[in-house]
């Protein structure tokens, strides 16, 4: 095992928080080392290369480690549908670009309907602005200002927004005619070519990864300026265990994944973003002396209260070409009228119903989104012609509820290709998420209706759903009792090591967690920054007061 000097700042995970972190930190000269399991993936490598490339997206593509059964990845057991990408810029190069923030009211969910497992994030939307106008202006994002359903913010945040198409249009009018919230959706992908990146050219297979770099995954939004700062990142870095004496983080202990030896990287501070599946198994890995359930667990909370998002997928064809596979994908649009509680439904929370596009004509025979597939034989054809380019897909997304037996834990039994235990998911859709789901497959169907529909086919309520947003499982609070970190990401038992991903969430809200991962990320390179003596000293801000001059 060799050692090197001493960082600053290891932070460990290099998508869109970890991203966020090491180039804020950096760019006020903190000495910052990355580990990352994976690697670059060259736009080469994205299906826009291959003639077969949307059957590619199910393949060697696909969201799912399990399906993709890379090295670079880690097997998931139990609820095995998790999506996640070990790489520079992690999952966020397998995303949309749909850019939406989290809303005020998402922030206090546990005092407004108090269920069990439910708490308020220790920090409101107030204090993550200004967080979010950062990420905004850093990653380069795209949409429409003035949504009434949101607080005001600078308009020069956004560049254009993506043109809708007529598959927009046509869904807003019917949203109109309904009397119903819409908005063009903030999405990250570029309209105008930003830090040598070329703008969105409308090629509709934004899933794919994006070879322009008009998508703003952590790879090309965060990681050059990082680079270019200094910022040591190590790719195939495996880390084994968070290594801990006397209280105090002091590195960790990484298998290179490609010569199979161990290095320990030692540093003052360790700041975690490996995803709300791999941020707990890699706690829960690092038990030590001390800390005999795993790091910052002795509240048995790590790895729980595990969220989704509900989902339910609703496909609608139309008696005209819309041309749905034109455009940028992330989301032409939303509606968000029935985002809040509402007092006579019989559950709480809501959801975002999301325009998304459609993809080619491979996509049209095998089913698009909810399996309606073309048959073979006689009557391929005339399916075809009735089908492609005709279609909208409308999806709802739905706040679930943070129950703490929907939990990560470690599977010995499974390993990964460095022996290391695989992760475990217990998942259980609560019935109130179910009622949700139920309420929000009627509204689309409504919707289609009202837009002139003349087909549809919908997936019904997914139990479980599939878990493309892993969030939760070590979340923020105001006290050791309910919560893994504290309100500025330092875990309450180890102050110098703090979690700044989708894992540290209290609640999930009922839209894409992306904007609000990458704003954390900003938010915690910014205390780290301004209260590094206090970190460093382990002293703990108190979680109920500001820090001082932040």
């Amino acid at each position: 095992m060799t050692t090197k000097q001493e960082y600053d700042v290891l932070v460990i995970g290099a998508g869109m928080s970890g991203g966020a972190v090491c180039k804020r930190l950096s760019d006020d000269g903190v000495k910052v080392v990355c580990l990352e399991q994976g690697d670059w993936i060259h736009p080469s490598e994205y299906p826009h290369h291959y003639l077969e490339w949307e059957i590619e997206k199910r393949r060697h593509w696909a969201f799912d480690p399990n399906v993709r059964q890379a090295p670079e990845d880690y097997p998931v057991t139990g609820h095995t549908t998790c999506y996640m990408v070990n790489a520079v810029g992690g999952s966020s190069i397998h995303f949309a670009g749909h850019w939406p923030r989290f809303k005020p009211v998402d922030f206090k969910k546990g005092t407004e309907h108090g269920l069990e497992g439910t708490i308020d994030w220790p920090i409101t939307y107030e204090e993550l602005a200004p967080f979010y106008d950062i990420s905004d202006a850093e990653v380069g994002i795209s949409g429409m200002p003035g949504d009434p359903s949101y607080p005001a913010r600078p308009d020069a945040l956004r560049q254009p927004v993506i043109a809708p198409g007529k598959l927009g249009k046509k869904f807003a009018a019917g949203l109109d005619a309904l009397g119903w919230h819409w908005w063009p959706s903030d999405n990250a992908i570029i309209t105008r070519g930003k830090d040598g990146r070329k703008a969105c050219n409308a090629c509709g297979n934004c899933l794919s990864g994006c070879p322009r770099g008009s998508l703003g995954a952590a790879d090309v939004a965060w990681w050059p300026k990082a680079l270019k700062n200094g910022v040591e990142l190590r790719t195939n870095a495996r880390v084994e265990k968070i290594n801990v004496s006397k209280g105090r983080a002091t590195g960790a202990t990484y298998i290179d994944r490609l010569t199979g030896d161990r290095h320990e990287v030692k540093a003052r501070i360790v700041v975690l973003c490996g995803n709300g599946i791999g941020t707990p198994r890699l706690l829960l890995m690092s038990a030590q002396k001390g800390h005999a359930k795993g790091l910052s667990n002795s509240n048995g909370l790590v790895g729980t209260h595990l969220m989704f998002h509900s989902w339910a997928f609703v496909d609608c064809w139309f008696d005209e070409p819309i041309e749905g596979y034109k455009g940028g994908f992330g989301a032409p649009l939303y509606c968000q009228e029935f985002y809040e509680t509402g007092k006579d439904r019989g559950f709480v929370n809501g959801f975002t119903m999301q325009v998304g596009r459609s993809f080619g004509s491979a996509y049209t025979a095998m089913g698009t989104h909810s399996g309606l597939m073309a048959p073979w034989g006689a009557g391929h054809r005339e399916f075809f012609n009735k089908h492609f380019a005709r279609h909208l897909l409308i999806f709802m997304q739905g706040e679930d509820l943070p129950v703490r037996s929907n939990a990560v834990t470690l599977d010995p039994s499974v390993t990964d290709s460095s022996g290391l235990p695989a992760a475990h998911v217990e998942y259980e859709v609560p019935e109130n998420d179910k009622k949700l789901t139920a309420f929000g497959v009627q509204r689309i169907v409504e919707a289609a209706k009202a837009v002139g529909a003349i087909e549809t086919n919908n997936t019904g309520v997914l139990s479980p759903p599939p878990g493309w947003h892993l969030m939760g499982t070590c979340r923020m609070g105001t006290n050791p009792q309910d919560s893994v970190t504290n309100k500025y990401n330092q875990t309450w038992e180890v102050p110098n090591l703090l979690i700044a991903d989708v894992s540290s969430f209290a609640t999930g809200g009922g839209l894409n967690p992306a904007c609000t991962a990458s704003a954390i990320g900003v938010r915690c390179a910014e205390y780290i920054k301004r209260r590094a003596s206090d970190v460093l000293t382990q002293k703990q801000t108190p979680s109920n007061k500001d820090a001082p001059g932040f």
